[in-house]
C-alpha cells in the first residue's frame, strides 16, 4: 500500500520526487517494514556516494570549459543537424557505458550535452533523458557494464553451465541500441518536451569589450610607495583597477584608494588618448592588455544592471559609493543607443536599465549582486566566478578525467574510492573553484531520491512479497513451458527494476533463473539484460534519476517517453535471447 500511494504520489507531481520518497520512506519505517538501521543504509550505499564525486567532476568539467571543448570537438560531426548531433551522442554514450560505469559516464557526458545545447541552440531536455536510457542499454554490451551482468555470471558460475564471457551480451545491447536509435528518430523525440533547466545550461553572457591597459613601474621610480588617492589618476579619466607585483606572477591585486603602489605592473581602464597622455606624463611604458589581464582566484569582472528601483538611479558614480562602500571598480556604463564618454564617467547620472561593468574581488561582487534594490547581476557571480578561476585549470581536468576512467576500467581501486580521489583532485588543482561550489554543484535532490528508493527493495523482501513472487511465477508457468518462463521472468524482473536498483532485482532474480530444471543460461541472461532496461520512472536508474532535475522533467515525462521504448526493447530482447542463447 506504500508503495502505491508512492507511485501516485510520483505520477500525480503534486509534491516533489525526493520528498515523496522520503515519505514513503518514514512510513515505511513508521509501520515496522524496515529497521531505522535497514532505512538509512541507501544513504551509505556505494552507488549514492558514487554520484555525489560524479557531479563534483562533472563541475570541474563544465567550470573549466573543458566540456565545452569536447562538445565543440563532437559538433562538427553533427553538421548542424539536430539528428546527426543525436545520433553521435547516443553512440558516444552507449560505447562508453559498454566500457565503464553507465553512472559515470552521464556525469562526465552532462556538461558536455549542457555545452553542446548551448552552442547548437537545442534543448538540453530533448538530450538528457536519451543519454540516460543509451547508458543502461550500452552497459548491458558487456560483462563489466553493469553490475547485473555480474550478478549473472557469478550465478552461473556456481552451476555447471559455466559462465559468461565478456563480450557474450554483446548482440543482445547491439540489436537494442539499433532499435533504440529507431524509436528516437520516428517517435520518441517527438515525445520529449523543451523543458527549462538550470542556469548553468543557459547562454554566457559575454562581458563587454572594455579598454584595459598596463603601467610599468621600474625599481626607483618616484611613483612608487605614493598612495591612488595622491595621484588621483580619476580626475583626468582613468580607473585603477590594480597592480601585479613585478616578482609574483598570477596574483593580481584589486585597487583601493589606499594602495600604494609597487614595482610592477598597474592595470587602468580609461580612454587610451588619456591613458598614453598620463604614461607620458609620468615616464612610465604602457600596453594594451586584455581584460582576463585582470581575472584571478580573488577577483575578476561582472555585468550589472540597475533595476527601476534602485537608488543608483539619479545619482553620479562619483558618489554612488560603489568604490568605498562595495570596493567596487565600475570600468565602463552601458546604456542603449547611447554612448557615454569614458573621460567622465564619474559625473554620469545613472539611469534604470544602465548596465556597470564593474571589476572587484569576487566576494565583493556577490555582495554586491545580492542587493537586489541596488543592482542585479546579469549572470550569477558565482558562475562567473567559477569559470573565470577554473578555465585555465583545463588540462588539469582532462588528465583527472582520464585518470578516472582508467581507474574504472582496469578497477585498480573501488570505484567510489575512484570517482571520489577524481572529485578531491578536481578541487585541490583549482578546476573546481574551492570546496563550496563542490557542494553547489551536487544535485542534492537526486542523491536523495536514489537514497530513498534502495531501501524499498528491502522492505518487499522483508514483507515476503519477493518470495510469493518467485514462487508464484515457477508455478504459473511452469507447466508452460520454459519460453514462457523466461518470459514471465523477464517482465518480473523490468517491472520491479522500475522501483528499486537494477542490481538489487538482479540479486533476487538470478537465483530463481539459475534454480529451474533447464538450461539456466537463457534465463540468468534475460534477468541481467531486464534488470537494465529501467525507461518508465526516474528512479528506475541512477542515470535516471541524474537527468531528472537538470532536464527540468516531469514524473509523466519518463512514463511517455520510456513505456514505450520498455515495450519495443523487451519484445526485442526476449527474442534476441531465445536466438542467441537456445534451451
Amino acid at each position: 500500500m506504500i508503495l502505491t500511494i508512492m507511485i501516485i504520489g510520483f505520477i500525480g507531481g503534486w509534491l516533489r520526487a525526493d520528498l515523496v520518497a522520503l515519505i514513503g520512506l518514514l512510513l515505511l519505517v513508521l509501520t515496522n517494514q524496515l529497521t531505522p538501521v535497514e532505512a538509512m543504509a541507501g544513504f551509505s550505499n556505494s552507488v549514492v556516494l558514487m554520484i555525489a564525486g560524479l557531479f563534483i567532476v562533472g563541475a570541474g568539467l563544465f567550470h573549466t570549459g573543458l566540456a565545452e571543448r569536447l562538445g565543440a570537438a563532437l559538433i562538427p560531426f553533427a553538421k548542424g543537424s539536430e539528428v546527426r548531433l543525436f545520433l553521435v551522442l547516443m553512440v558516444t554514450v552507449t560505447l562508453l557505458s559498454s566500457l565503464m560505469s553507465n553512472t559515470g559516464t552521464v556525469a562526465l557526458l552532462i556538461p558536455v550535452v549542457l555545452a553542446m545545447s548551448r552552442q547548437m541552440g537545442t534543448s538540453p531536455a530533448k538530450l538528457l533523458m536519451p543519454l540516460a536510457f543509451f547508458s543502461s542499454i550500452g552497459g548491458t554490451m558487456t560483462l563489466i557494464g553493469t553490475p547485473p551482468n555480474l550478478v549473472a555470471a557469478e550465478t552461473l558460475r556456481n552451476t555447471s553451465a559455466g559462465t559468461l564471457g565478456f563480450f557474450a551480451l554483446l548482440p543482445i545491447g547491439l540489436v537494442m541500441a539499433v532499435v533504440g536509435l529507431f524509436y528516437f528518430y520516428v517517435i520518441g523525440n517527438r515525445l520529449l518536451g523543451t523543458s527549462d533547466v538550470r542556469a548553468a545550461a543557459m547562454p554566457r553572457l559575454a562581458v563587454p569589450h572594455v579598454s584595459l591597459f598596463a603601467l610599468s613601474l621600474s625599481k626607483g621610480h618616484p611613483l612608487i610607495g605614493r598612495t591612488l588617492r595622491d595621484v588621483n589618476w580619476s580626475r583626468d579619466g582613468l580607473i585603477v583597477v590594480g597592480e601585479q607585483e613585478k616578482s609574483v606572477t598570477h596574483r593580481f591585486v584589486t585597487a583601493r584608494a589606499e594602495t600604494r603602489l609597487i614595482e610592477g605592473k598597474v592595470y587602468v581602464s580609461g580612454a587610451e588618448a588619456d591613458v598614453r597622455r598620463i604614461a607620458g606624463r609620468e615616464g612610465v611604458a604602457v600596453e594594451q592588455v586584455d581584460l582576463k589581464a585582470v581575472y584571478g582566484k580573488a577577483g575578476g569582472v561582472a555585468v550589472f544592471t540597475i533595476p527601476t528601483d534602485s537608488p543608483l538611479v539619479g545619482r553620479c558614480l562619483s558618489d554612488s559609493h560603489l568604490r568605498n562602500e562595495y570596493r567596487l571598480n565600475v570600468l565602463q556604463v552601458i546604456r542603449p543607443n547611447e554612448e557615454i564618454a569614458l573621460t567622465r564617467l564619474k559625473d554620469v547620472p545613472l539611469e534604470r536599465g544602465d548596465m556597470l561593468v564593474a571589476q572587484g574581488e569576487w566576494d565583493d561582487l556577490e555582495r554586491a549582486g545580492d542587493e537586489t534594490a541596488l543592482l542585479l547581476a546579469n549572470e550569477r557571480v558565482t558562475d562567473v566566478a567559477n569559470r573565470a578561476v577554473s578555465e585555465r585549470h583545463q588540462l588539469a581536468a582532462g588528465l583527472i578525467m582520464l585518470m578516472m576512467v582508467a581507474l574504472l576500467v582496469f578497477e585498480w581501486v573501488d570505484p567510489t574510492v575512484a570517482v571520489w580521489l577524481a572529485a578531491l583532485a578536481m578541487v585541490l588543482t583549482g578546476a573546481v573553484r574551492h570546496m563550496d561550489v563542490a557542494y553547489e554543484s551536487i544535485q542534492w535532490s537526486s542523491l536523495l531520491l536514489i537514497a530513498a528508493m534502495i531501501p524499498v527493495g528491502q522492505a518487499l523482501d522483508n514483507a515476503g512479497i519477493m518470495t510469493w513472487l518467485v514462487t508464484w511465477i515457477s508455478d504459473s508457468f511452469g507447466q508452460a513451458g520454459p519460453v514462457w518462463v523466461l518470459v514471465a521472468i523477464f517482465l518480473a524482473t523490468m517491472g520491479l527494476s522500475q522501483i528499486i536498483s537494477n542490481t538489487a532485482t538482479a540479486v533476487l532474480f538470478a537465483p530463481l533463473a539459475a534454480a529451474l530444471q533447464v538450461s539456466p543460461v537463457p534465463f540468468v541472461v534475460a534477468v541481467a539484460i531486464a534488470a537494465s532496461l529501467a525507461f518508465m520512472t526516474p528512479f528506475g536508474s541512477p542515470t535516471n534519476a541524474m537527468v531528472f532535475g537538470i532536464g527540468g522533467y516531469r514524473f509523466f515525462d519518463f512514463v511517455k517517453v520510456g513505456l514505450p521504448l520498455q515495450v519495443v526493447t523487451a519484445v526485442i530482447a526476449i527474442f534476441t535471447i531465445l536466438l542467441i542463447f537456445p534451451f
